[in-house]
């Protein structure tokens, strides 16, 4: 037997089979960018022509054109009924893998939740300087508007909508056609794209950050409900309970409380707004609790993290090349960083 012969054929099979899974993992990331190309065109090209529509076929000062209830229709009608349809087809063309399943204890449930706390507090705070820094203090964060709107479609959007939709995007779908290259591959992927789909400053870090929690659990559970839950509790807690809170706060009286001469209105004045005063302390003190457990649960869970699932198939030098430079993620890139320079104008 001629073992030289017999070490150069399983050489050559060797690079062939490096070869083999780069070409796959290619054309999987590729059309992965694709999809969220396809979804974020659709979206943003229906969103222009429903509020040209709007403007045409309604009388100018119309009730309806003016309310939040066509701008929410008009924001999330075009993505949810007609773009992530569409992506969810270009999906189907890349084949998935099915997760391990393991079901979570509520400790490990509510400590993960616990983690994106400081997490998403300390990305939005990254995000706010940089965007105010990169547009001289002009940018201003679009979702407020949305977060300070009263209507009940918010609460529909957010809390449900939103969670639901997104995780089945950006961890089921992203996940299960990912994962087959490595456990870390996929998850940085997943909050890197989910984070970009945001196409502002103000929240690709905490989306980022959340999103690589988020990513990390779905692996570990195989089971999609339990970040579509842990999300609809943060857009709850930021888009919701957080906006109520300070609603009942009045800002005006407290502005002006040093203004009024008389000492006996101040105090009247003081005796009006301090419930809205101590219902809003009670509930930032409550976050900054939680925020601080999480903390020290993140950095205690780091040394414990386990990557051995789906181990890395990419080689590593050519990870990077693989996964990012391809056709579809560059053409998704290129869209988001005209989107994060337009929000910052």
């Amino acid at each position: 037997m001629n073992t030289k012969n017999n070490e150069n054929i399983d050489f050559a099979d060797e690079k062939e089979h490096i070869a083999a899974v780069r070409a796959e993992a290619k054309r999987s990331f590729s059309l992965t960018g694709i999809a969220l190309t396809v979804i974020l065109v659709i979206t943003t090209a229906l969103q222009y022509l429903l509020a040209v529509a709007v403007r045409h076929f309604t009388k100018t000062g119309s009730a309806f054109a003016a309310s939040s209830w066509c701008t929410w229709l008009i924001t999330f009608i075009p993505m949810y009924l007609i773009a992530v349809p569409v992506g969810l087809l270009i999906f189907k063309k890349i084949p998935a893998e099915k997760l391990e399943r393991d079901k979570p204890g509520a400790k490990d449930f509510i400590s993960a939740l616990l983690a994106c706390l400081p997490v998403m507090y300390a990305g939005n705070i990254i995000g706010t300087l940089l965007s105010l820094l990169l547009s001289g203090g002009t940018a201003e964060n679009g979702i407020t508007s949305y977060a300070m709107d009263t209507n009940p479609l918010k609460i529909v959007v957010m809390v449900f909508l939103a969670p639901i939709i997104e995780e089945y995007i950006f961890r089921k779908q992203i996940i299960d056609r990912t994962v087959k290259f490595g456990e870390k591959t996929a998850i940085i992927f997943s909050g890197i794209t989910f984070g970009l789909f945001h196409q502002n400053f103000f929240q690709f870090f905490y989306a980022f950050g959340i999103g690589v929690i988020f990513a990390y659990v779905y692996i570990h559970t195989g089971n999609i409900r339990y970040t579509m839950i842990m999300h609809g509790i943060i857009n709850f807690l930021g888009g919701v309970a957080a906006p109520f809170v300070i609603s009942l706060l009045d800002l005006d009286a407290l502005n002006g409380i040093s203004s009024v001469g008389d000492e006996a209105e101040a105090m009247k004045i003081m005796k009006d707004i301090l419930p809205g005063l101590a219902i809003y302390f009670t509930y930032a003190f409550m976050l900054f609790a939680l925020s601080v457990a999480g903390l020290v649960i993140l950095i205690l869970r780091l040394r414990r993290l386990s990557f051995d699932r789906y181990p890395e198939r990419l080689q590593k030098g050519e990870r990077f090349r693989t996964i990012y430079l391809n056709a579809g993620i560059i053409i998704f890139v290129i869209l988001c960083t005209i989107s994060f320079v337009l929000a910052l104008l």
